[in-house]
């Protein structure tokens, strides 16, 4: 069983494989921080172009497989698909996405394969 996860998280997920925009933005902190295939993206306007270039271009759908919690951060598995290239990716591609969220807003973001 999948435990319920804080909404800045749900929202991260549903509204990236819902491709809604500006749902996706509205959870990240003015100063949050991207980390995502060894680079780093601070503030939403980073960000912004982040989502637009790799996330929705990509049409990516995200499958939550697995919750764990190691304070302060809450880590999802997540098995990705979409229009990307998969060379040499492994299949499922699963990924673990480490989430900070304060005042219920995600200020920390750091994606890496499971």
């Amino acid at each position: 069983m999948i435990k319920k996860i804080e909404q800045p998280i749900q929202t991260y997920f549903t509204s990236t494989s819902d491709s809604d925009k500006r749902a996706f933005l509205s959870i990240f902190s003015e100063d949050a921080v991207v980390f995502d295939e060894g680079r780093e993206f601070r503030g939403l306007t980073k960000i912004t172009e982040w989502s637009e270039q790799y996330h929705f271009a990509s049409k990516l759908k995200l499958e939550v497989i697995n919750i764990r919690e190691e304070s302060p951060q809450t880590i999802i598995t997540a098995k990705v698909d979409g229009d990307f290239d998969k060379t040499g990716l492994p299949d499922p591609l699963l990924l673990d996405f480490h989430f900070t969220v304060v005042n219920e807003k995600v200020t920390r973001l750091e994606i890496l394969l499971a």
